[in-house]
């Protein structure tokens, strides 16, 4: 295992992930196609600045933990 560099963007439609390449010091696109998967059930990212997140990105985080978000489905979540 080792250390990389993403950088997840999305323009309204489908989002895309690029990888750092340094041999080349450029992003590649590594994945067109970026899906949560059906079977999820944790989520994972540094929830240290949530409060600085706007109000509706903080609303669909809250309502992923308690269950009460689209799907219905509850997720834990991991620190990294």
């Amino acid at each position: 295992y080792s250390s990389s560099t993403f950088l997840v963007l999305t323009l309204g439609t489908g989002t895309y992930m690029f990888t750092l390449d340094e041999t080349i010091g450029e992003f590649v696109l590594s994945n067109p196609d970026v899906r949560i998967p059906e079977t999820s059930s944790i989520i994972s990212f540094n929830e240290a600045n949530t409060h600085m997140w706007d109000e509706p990105l903080q609303q669909v985080v809250t309502k992923w933990k308690e269950g009460t978000g689209k799907s219905g489905k509850q997720f834990s979540s991991r620190y990294i």
